[in-house]
């Protein structure tokens, strides 16, 4: 399935190295020109440069992919936000954890509650939505997913996943390039903040720890 559109721009520019042998002139070096009697015009076509991420947007905002993107968008995001705050909530909690075993033991917790919470709803995911939600993670913690669940679970786990992710086609590796091929999903998500489209959905998911704080 073709999920990339790539537009190219190219300008030429032409150069007019000659002079004709009529008498009009002629060339003495490479770097300099005498004319004889008459003058030497020359019209050249004006040639208007404009950006290509700009012309994209302006094109892209009318089209299915976009507003496709604008619906994944709005599912997925959640989950990219609830990783942050999970990730963010246990890295804190691990650095007042000295021992080894009771590291683990908490990791442990932390996963069972996450997949309690999420596997259901994530299972009904698309592929597409997938590999937006591995983009989204690492755009809302600075790390892949494929980062977070080896310093959690270990080498041995993420190759495992790495490797089922791969079949979907895949990468828990993915990085978040908001300058380059990702430029619509930055777009939407500035949009969304503006108010110029809807924001995210809620999730209506809470994990165990966060029901225990709001009593």
């Amino acid at each position: 399935m073709k999920n990339r559109i790539i537009i190219s721009f190219i300008i030429s520019t032409v150069y007019f190295l000659g002079m004709p042998s009529n008498g009009i002139g002629q060339i003495l070096r490479t770097d300099s020109l005498t004319i004889l009697d008459s003058n030497l015009h020359v019209d050249l076509k004006e040639v208007k440069i404009k950006g290509r991420k700009r012309k994209k947007r302006k094109h892209y905002r009318s089209t299915r992919r976009y507003w496709r993107t604008i619906r994944n968008i709005r599912i997925v995001y959640p989950y990219a936000e609830m990783a942050n705050q999970t990730i963010g909530g246990l890295n804190k909690e691990l650095e007042f954890i000295s021992s080894k075993r009771e590291r683990r033991k908490l990791i442990r917790q932390k996963y069972k509650g996450l997949m309690k919470a999420y596997k259901k709803p994530m299972m009904k995911l698309k592929i597409s939505q997938g590999k937006l939600l591995m983009k989204l993670i690492d755009r809302e913690t600075g790390n892949s997913s494929y980062k977070h669940l080896k310093e959690l679970k270990g080498s041995t786990t993420a190759i495992f996943w790495q490797a089922i992710a791969s079949m979907f086609g895949t990468s828990l590796k993915s990085k978040y390039k908001p300058e380059s091929k990702d430029w619509m999903v930055e777009e939407i998500l500035e949009r969304m903040k503006k108010g110029e489209l809807l924001p995210p959905r809620k999730l209506g998911i809470k994990l165990e720890n966060q029901k225990l704080n709001e009593k």
